[in-house]
Protein backbone atom coordinates (compact mmCIF):
# COMPACT_ATOMS: atom_id res chain seq x y z
CA UNK A 1 0.00 0.00 0.00
CA UNK A 2 1.00 3.35 -0.85
CA UNK A 3 -0.06 6.50 0.28
CA UNK A 4 0.70 9.93 -1.01
CA UNK A 5 0.79 12.73 1.45
CA UNK A 6 0.54 16.51 0.57
CA UNK A 7 -2.55 18.80 0.75
CA UNK A 8 -5.33 17.97 3.01
CA UNK A 9 -8.14 17.30 0.53
CA UNK A 10 -7.75 13.81 -0.80
CA UNK A 11 -9.64 10.72 -2.55
CA UNK A 12 -9.29 7.19 -2.42
CA UNK A 13 -9.25 4.94 -5.61
CA UNK A 14 -8.84 1.41 -5.41
CA UNK A 15 -6.19 0.33 -7.51
CA UNK A 16 -3.07 -2.49 -7.17
CA UNK A 17 -0.01 -0.29 -6.00
CA UNK A 18 1.71 -3.39 -7.54
CA UNK A 19 0.40 -2.48 -11.17
CA UNK A 20 1.07 1.23 -10.61
CA UNK A 21 4.49 0.86 -9.52
CA UNK A 22 5.69 -2.46 -12.09
CA UNK A 23 4.45 -0.27 -15.46
CA UNK A 24 7.05 1.05 -17.24
CA UNK A 25 5.29 3.29 -20.19
CA UNK A 26 5.47 7.05 -20.28
CA UNK A 27 1.95 7.30 -19.38
CA UNK A 28 2.03 4.78 -16.21
CA UNK A 29 5.15 6.93 -14.89
CA UNK A 30 3.86 10.10 -13.85
CA UNK A 31 4.41 10.40 -10.34
CA UNK A 32 1.20 9.53 -7.70
CA UNK A 33 1.34 12.72 -6.42
CA UNK A 34 1.35 15.55 -9.38
CA UNK A 35 -0.64 18.30 -8.69
CA UNK A 36 -4.06 18.36 -10.26
CA UNK A 37 -5.51 22.00 -11.40
CA UNK A 38 -8.82 21.57 -9.91
CA UNK A 39 -10.37 22.98 -6.40
CA UNK A 40 -8.98 21.32 -3.65
CA UNK A 41 -11.36 18.27 -2.44
CA UNK A 42 -12.76 18.82 1.12
CA UNK A 43 -13.89 15.48 1.21
CA UNK A 44 -12.59 12.09 0.16
CA UNK A 45 -13.94 9.50 -1.82
CA UNK A 46 -13.93 5.61 -1.53
CA UNK A 47 -13.30 3.48 -4.51
CA UNK A 48 -13.35 -0.37 -4.42
CA UNK A 49 -12.54 -2.94 -6.93
CA UNK A 50 -13.05 -6.96 -7.16
CA UNK A 51 -9.12 -7.21 -6.27
CA UNK A 52 -7.23 -5.54 -3.68
CA UNK A 53 -6.82 -1.37 -2.54
CA UNK A 54 -4.36 1.34 -2.24
CA UNK A 55 -4.52 4.64 -1.51
CA UNK A 56 -4.26 7.58 -3.80
CA UNK A 57 -3.98 11.25 -3.11
CA UNK A 58 -6.12 13.92 -4.62
CA UNK A 59 -2.86 14.18 -6.90
CA UNK A 60 -2.90 10.52 -8.21
CA UNK A 61 -5.25 11.18 -11.17
CA UNK A 62 -2.74 10.30 -13.57
CA UNK A 63 -4.69 10.25 -17.19
CA UNK A 64 -7.97 11.91 -18.20
CA UNK A 65 -10.67 10.68 -20.26
CA UNK A 66 -13.10 12.64 -22.81
CA UNK A 67 -14.81 15.46 -21.22
CA UNK A 68 -18.85 16.58 -22.12
CA UNK A 69 -17.75 18.32 -25.81
CA UNK A 70 -21.39 19.75 -26.15
CA UNK A 71 -22.83 22.34 -23.84
CA UNK A 72 -25.17 21.52 -21.72
CA UNK A 73 -27.98 24.00 -20.36
CA UNK A 74 -27.45 25.44 -17.13
CA UNK A 75 -28.22 23.89 -13.85
CA UNK A 76 -27.76 25.44 -10.46
CA UNK A 77 -25.51 28.23 -10.40
CA UNK A 78 -22.36 25.84 -10.25
CA UNK A 79 -18.93 26.00 -12.72
CA UNK A 80 -18.14 22.54 -13.72
CA UNK A 81 -14.56 20.99 -14.30
CA UNK A 82 -13.31 18.51 -16.73
CA UNK A 83 -14.31 14.81 -15.38
CA UNK A 84 -11.01 13.31 -14.00
CA UNK A 85 -10.79 9.62 -14.18
CA UNK A 86 -8.61 7.35 -11.69
CA UNK A 87 -7.30 4.47 -14.08
CA UNK A 88 -5.24 1.29 -13.37
CA UNK A 89 -7.53 -0.56 -10.98
CA UNK A 90 -7.60 -4.37 -11.79
CA UNK A 91 -11.14 -5.26 -11.83
CA UNK A 92 -14.44 -3.23 -11.99
CA UNK A 93 -15.03 -0.77 -9.91
CA UNK A 94 -18.04 -1.65 -7.63
CA UNK A 95 -18.38 1.14 -5.09
CA UNK A 96 -17.42 4.88 -4.19
CA UNK A 97 -18.80 7.07 -1.41
CA UNK A 98 -17.83 10.20 0.13
CA UNK A 99 -16.47 10.47 3.67
CA UNK A 100 -18.10 13.07 5.77
CA UNK A 101 -14.78 14.20 7.08
CA UNK A 102 -11.45 14.43 5.52
CA UNK A 103 -9.86 10.55 5.78
CA UNK A 104 -7.44 7.87 4.94
CA UNK A 105 -7.78 4.25 5.15
CA UNK A 106 -6.33 1.23 3.23
CA UNK A 107 -8.67 -2.05 2.21
CA UNK A 108 -8.55 -5.67 1.46
CA UNK A 109 -9.42 -7.65 -1.27
CA UNK A 110 -12.93 -8.52 -3.17
CA UNK A 111 -15.22 -5.64 -1.99
CA UNK A 112 -18.43 -5.06 -3.54
CA UNK A 113 -19.87 -2.48 -1.21
CA UNK A 114 -18.44 0.55 1.08
CA UNK A 115 -20.22 2.67 2.78
CA UNK A 116 -18.48 5.68 5.69
CA UNK A 117 -20.60 6.29 9.19
CA UNK A 118 -21.99 9.09 9.64
CA UNK A 119 -19.55 10.54 12.36
CA UNK A 120 -16.62 9.71 9.34
CA UNK A 121 -14.40 7.55 11.46
CA UNK A 122 -15.22 4.28 10.54
CA UNK A 123 -15.60 2.73 6.69
CA UNK A 124 -17.73 -0.37 6.50
CA UNK A 125 -16.93 -2.61 3.47
CA UNK A 126 -18.97 -5.49 2.43
CA UNK A 127 -17.06 -8.26 0.92
CA UNK A 128 -17.63 -11.20 -1.72
CA UNK A 129 -16.94 -13.69 1.05
CA UNK A 130 -20.20 -12.47 3.00
CA UNK A 131 -18.31 -10.63 5.54
CA UNK A 132 -18.39 -6.94 6.74
CA UNK A 133 -15.17 -5.15 7.49
CA UNK A 134 -14.90 -2.12 9.96
CA UNK A 135 -11.63 -0.01 9.36
CA UNK A 136 -10.65 2.70 11.30
CA UNK A 137 -10.39 6.40 9.16
CA UNK A 138 -7.36 7.73 11.38
CA UNK A 139 -5.18 4.47 11.73
CA UNK A 140 -6.06 2.38 8.65
CA UNK A 141 -6.60 -0.58 10.34
CA UNK A 142 -9.32 -2.56 10.39
CA UNK A 143 -11.12 -2.96 13.84
CA UNK A 144 -13.53 -5.17 13.53
CA UNK A 145 -15.40 -8.20 10.93
CA UNK A 146 -18.43 -9.85 11.00
CA UNK A 147 -18.34 -13.13 9.01
CA UNK A 148 -21.11 -15.18 7.10
CA UNK A 149 -23.73 -12.08 7.52
CA UNK A 150 -23.63 -10.09 3.73
CA UNK A 151 -24.28 -11.00 0.24
CA UNK A 152 -21.71 -12.10 -1.40
CA UNK A 153 -23.38 -10.40 -4.96
CA UNK A 154 -21.19 -10.33 -8.18
CA UNK A 155 -22.46 -6.79 -8.50
CA UNK A 156 -22.68 -4.34 -5.84
CA UNK A 157 -24.17 -5.18 -2.82
CA UNK A 158 -26.50 -3.66 -0.52
CA UNK A 159 -24.66 -1.43 2.14
CA UNK A 160 -26.54 1.35 4.24
CA UNK A 161 -25.38 3.60 7.58
CA UNK A 162 -27.31 5.52 9.52
CA UNK A 163 -27.10 9.08 9.33
CA UNK A 164 -27.99 9.58 13.05
CA UNK A 165 -26.48 7.20 14.88
CA UNK A 166 -22.60 6.22 13.93
CA UNK A 167 -23.27 2.53 15.62
CA UNK A 168 -25.51 1.47 13.30
CA UNK A 169 -25.61 -0.40 9.84
CA UNK A 170 -27.47 -2.73 8.12
CA UNK A 171 -26.70 -4.67 4.88
CA UNK A 172 -28.41 -7.59 2.90
CA UNK A 173 -28.29 -10.90 4.83
CA UNK A 174 -25.93 -13.81 3.22
CA UNK A 175 -28.81 -14.73 1.22
CA UNK A 176 -29.50 -11.84 -0.39
CA UNK A 177 -33.46 -11.41 0.40
CA UNK A 178 -33.23 -10.31 4.10
CA UNK A 179 -31.79 -7.86 6.32
CA UNK A 180 -28.66 -8.32 8.87
CA UNK A 181 -28.14 -5.69 11.69
CA UNK A 182 -25.37 -4.79 13.15
CA UNK A 183 -24.65 -2.27 16.40
CA UNK A 184 -20.71 -1.67 15.96
CA UNK A 185 -19.99 -1.65 19.41
CA UNK A 186 -20.88 -4.91 19.49
CA UNK A 187 -18.75 -8.18 18.15
CA UNK A 188 -21.34 -10.01 16.70
CA UNK A 189 -24.66 -8.93 14.37
CA UNK A 190 -27.43 -7.12 15.98
CA UNK A 191 -30.02 -8.88 14.75
CA UNK A 192 -31.43 -10.99 11.55
CA UNK A 193 -34.57 -10.11 9.39
CA UNK A 194 -35.05 -13.51 7.08
CA UNK A 195 -36.78 -13.59 3.74
CA UNK A 196 -38.25 -10.10 3.75
CA UNK A 197 -38.42 -10.13 -0.39
CA UNK A 198 -38.92 -12.89 -2.52
CA UNK A 199 -35.53 -11.59 -4.40
CA UNK A 200 -32.59 -10.32 -3.65
CA UNK A 201 -32.05 -6.44 -2.53
CA UNK A 202 -30.48 -4.20 -4.72
CA UNK A 203 -30.57 -1.12 -2.32
CA UNK A 204 -30.96 0.20 1.23
CA UNK A 205 -31.95 3.40 2.56
CA UNK A 206 -32.11 4.96 5.93
CA UNK A 207 -35.68 6.74 5.87
CA UNK A 208 -36.08 10.09 7.76
CA UNK A 209 -38.52 10.27 10.87
CA UNK A 210 -40.98 12.65 9.27
CA UNK A 211 -41.87 10.02 6.82
CA UNK A 212 -45.46 9.57 7.26
CA UNK A 213 -45.62 5.68 7.52
CA UNK A 214 -42.24 5.81 9.98
CA UNK A 215 -44.59 7.21 12.90
CA UNK A 216 -42.84 7.38 16.03
CA UNK A 217 -40.13 4.67 15.48
CA UNK A 218 -36.60 6.88 15.12
CA UNK A 219 -34.62 4.40 12.34
CA UNK A 220 -36.73 2.78 9.72
CA UNK A 221 -34.81 1.04 6.83
CA UNK A 222 -36.38 0.89 2.91
CA UNK A 223 -35.31 -2.04 1.14
CA UNK A 224 -35.38 -2.62 -2.37
CA UNK A 225 -35.76 -5.69 -4.36
CA UNK A 226 -34.82 -6.05 -7.77
CA UNK A 227 -38.45 -6.66 -9.36
CA UNK A 228 -38.90 -3.04 -8.08
CA UNK A 229 -40.60 -3.88 -4.63
CA UNK A 230 -40.19 -1.49 -1.65
CA UNK A 231 -41.14 -2.26 2.19
CA UNK A 232 -40.12 0.31 4.66
CA UNK A 233 -39.70 -2.01 7.78
CA UNK A 234 -38.16 -1.02 11.67
CA UNK A 235 -35.17 -2.22 12.63
CA UNK A 236 -36.17 -5.28 14.24
CA UNK A 237 -37.90 -6.26 11.34
CA UNK A 238 -41.74 -4.87 11.51
CA UNK A 239 -43.30 -3.48 8.68
CA UNK A 240 -44.73 0.12 8.17
CA UNK A 241 -44.97 0.55 4.43
CA UNK A 242 -44.63 -0.92 1.32
CA UNK A 243 -45.19 -0.10 -2.69
CA UNK A 244 -44.28 -1.34 -5.90
CA UNK A 245 -43.28 0.28 -9.25
CA UNK A 246 -44.13 -2.06 -11.63
CA UNK A 247 -40.25 -2.59 -13.03
CA UNK A 248 -36.64 -3.78 -12.59
CA UNK A 249 -35.31 -1.78 -9.75
CA UNK A 250 -31.49 -0.86 -8.44
CA UNK A 251 -31.85 1.79 -6.48
CA UNK A 252 -33.70 4.17 -4.20
CA UNK A 253 -33.53 7.60 -2.71
CA UNK A 254 -35.46 10.06 -1.11
CA UNK A 255 -35.32 14.06 -1.12
CA UNK A 256 -33.41 14.79 1.22
CA UNK A 257 -36.07 17.63 3.10
CA UNK A 258 -37.66 16.52 5.88
CA UNK A 259 -41.28 15.31 4.42
CA UNK A 260 -43.83 17.86 3.32
CA UNK A 261 -41.01 20.87 4.49
CA UNK A 262 -41.66 21.83 0.66
CA UNK A 263 -44.84 21.87 0.94
CA UNK A 264 -45.46 25.51 0.76
CA UNK A 265 -43.41 26.10 -2.20
CA UNK A 266 -45.35 23.31 -4.27
CA UNK A 267 -42.47 20.75 -3.49
CA UNK A 268 -43.51 17.32 -2.50
CA UNK A 269 -40.98 14.85 -0.65
CA UNK A 270 -40.62 11.39 -3.00
CA UNK A 271 -39.11 8.17 -2.83
CA UNK A 272 -37.07 7.49 -6.60
CA UNK A 273 -36.53 4.13 -7.40
CA UNK A 274 -34.07 3.52 -10.62
CA UNK A 275 -33.67 0.50 -12.87
CA UNK A 276 -35.70 -0.10 -16.03
CA UNK A 277 -37.14 3.66 -15.37
CA UNK A 278 -36.69 6.32 -13.04
CA UNK A 279 -40.41 6.09 -11.17
CA UNK A 280 -41.58 8.91 -8.37
CA UNK A 281 -43.58 7.35 -5.88
CA UNK A 282 -45.28 10.16 -3.41
CA UNK A 283 -47.30 8.46 -0.23
CA UNK A 284 -51.22 8.49 -0.75
CA UNK A 285 -50.46 9.35 -4.35
CA UNK A 286 -48.38 6.66 -5.80
CA UNK A 287 -46.41 6.79 -8.52
CA UNK A 288 -46.38 9.82 -10.86
CA UNK A 289 -43.75 10.43 -12.88
CA UNK A 290 -41.53 7.84 -14.87
CA UNK A 291 -38.19 9.29 -16.35
CA UNK A 292 -37.11 7.14 -19.87
CA UNK A 293 -34.20 9.71 -21.08
CA UNK A 294 -32.04 6.64 -20.30
CA UNK A 295 -34.19 4.53 -23.22
CA UNK A 296 -33.29 1.10 -22.53
CA UNK A 297 -30.30 1.14 -20.35
CA UNK A 298 -30.72 0.32 -16.74
CA UNK A 299 -30.60 3.01 -13.91
CA UNK A 300 -27.58 1.72 -11.58
CA UNK A 301 -28.03 4.50 -9.23
CA UNK A 302 -29.84 8.05 -8.29
CA UNK A 303 -28.60 10.39 -6.29
CA UNK A 304 -30.34 13.82 -4.91
CA UNK A 305 -27.88 16.75 -4.27
CA UNK A 306 -27.95 17.53 -0.52
CA UNK A 307 -30.69 20.60 -1.27
CA UNK A 308 -33.21 18.10 -3.60
CA UNK A 309 -32.50 20.49 -6.60
CA UNK A 310 -30.63 18.44 -8.57
CA UNK A 311 -31.10 14.91 -9.51
CA UNK A 312 -28.16 12.61 -10.90
CA UNK A 313 -28.62 9.39 -12.30
CA UNK A 314 -25.70 6.72 -13.44
CA UNK A 315 -26.84 4.31 -16.51
CA UNK A 316 -25.84 1.54 -18.26
CA UNK A 317 -23.17 2.36 -21.21
CA UNK A 318 -21.30 4.59 -18.36
CA UNK A 319 -23.50 7.98 -19.11
CA UNK A 320 -24.79 10.18 -16.10
CA UNK A 321 -27.86 12.44 -16.43
CA UNK A 322 -28.05 15.52 -14.52
CA UNK A 323 -32.33 16.79 -13.64
CA UNK A 324 -33.98 20.10 -12.04
CA UNK A 325 -36.08 19.02 -10.05
CA UNK A 326 -39.64 21.16 -10.06
CA UNK A 327 -43.02 20.82 -7.80
CA UNK A 328 -44.20 18.58 -10.24
CA UNK A 329 -41.75 17.16 -12.54
CA UNK A 330 -37.92 16.38 -13.17
CA UNK A 331 -36.66 18.17 -16.17
CA UNK A 332 -33.61 16.99 -17.96
CA UNK A 333 -30.73 19.15 -18.11
CA UNK A 334 -28.29 17.14 -20.16
CA UNK A 335 -25.59 14.17 -19.79
CA UNK A 336 -22.19 15.24 -17.87
CA UNK A 337 -19.60 12.06 -17.39
CA UNK A 338 -19.39 9.05 -19.53
CA UNK A 339 -17.68 6.66 -18.94
CA UNK A 340 -15.96 3.44 -21.45
CA UNK A 341 -18.52 0.76 -19.49
CA UNK A 342 -21.23 0.23 -17.03
CA UNK A 343 -21.58 2.82 -13.98
CA UNK A 344 -22.11 0.76 -10.91
CA UNK A 345 -21.79 3.05 -8.04
CA UNK A 346 -22.05 6.76 -7.72
CA UNK A 347 -21.51 9.23 -4.72
CA UNK A 348 -21.95 13.31 -4.36
CA UNK A 349 -19.60 15.12 -1.58
CA UNK A 350 -21.32 16.76 1.51
CA UNK A 351 -21.29 19.88 0.19
CA UNK A 352 -21.94 18.93 -3.72
CA UNK A 353 -18.84 20.30 -5.43
CA UNK A 354 -17.82 16.97 -6.57
CA UNK A 355 -19.68 13.90 -8.21
CA UNK A 356 -17.61 10.25 -8.40
CA UNK A 357 -18.40 6.94 -9.67
CA UNK A 358 -17.42 3.80 -9.70
CA UNK A 359 -17.03 1.87 -13.53
CA UNK A 360 -17.06 -1.66 -14.90
CA UNK A 361 -13.94 0.02 -17.26
CA UNK A 362 -11.86 -0.21 -14.18
CA UNK A 363 -11.60 3.99 -13.32
CA UNK A 364 -13.18 5.83 -10.66
CA UNK A 365 -14.75 9.26 -12.36
CA UNK A 366 -14.46 12.25 -10.40
CA UNK A 367 -16.68 15.30 -11.60
CA UNK A 368 -15.77 19.05 -10.16
CA UNK A 369 -19.54 20.60 -9.81
CA UNK A 370 -18.35 24.28 -8.97
CA UNK A 371 -17.78 25.41 -5.66
CA UNK A 372 -18.89 23.99 -2.11
CA UNK A 373 -22.99 24.60 -1.55
CA UNK A 374 -21.36 26.33 2.12
CA UNK A 375 -18.68 27.24 4.36
CA UNK A 376 -16.04 29.51 4.33
CA UNK A 377 -15.47 32.03 1.50
CA UNK A 378 -12.91 34.68 1.05
CA UNK A 379 -12.24 38.11 -0.33
CA UNK A 380 -9.12 40.35 -1.21
CA UNK A 381 -8.58 43.16 -3.15
CA UNK A 382 -4.62 43.93 -3.50
CA UNK A 383 -3.62 48.03 -4.06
Amino acid sequence: MRRCMGLPGRMFSAASSRDLAGRSSSATRMPLCDRVRSASLDSWGLGTDSRDMTLTGRAGLPQRLRAPTTPLPAAAMQKEGAPVFLRYHQGSVRGVSFSPRIASMGMSRNINAVRFTSDGSRILAATTARRLAVIDVERGEQVMTYDNCAYDARERASLAADPICPNMAVCSSANGRGLTLFDLRMPLPLDFVYDLHDNAIRDLLFLHSSWPFVRSHQSTVLSLSAEGVCKVTTLDGRYLHGFEVGHGANSVEATPEAYGSGADDGFCSVVLVGGDAVSGYVPDVGVQERLREHGHESVWKVRYTSNGGLLYTACNRGVVRRYRRYPDRHKFLGEVLWHEANIQDMDLSPYDDYLITASKDRSVGVLPLGSPNHGWTEYCELS
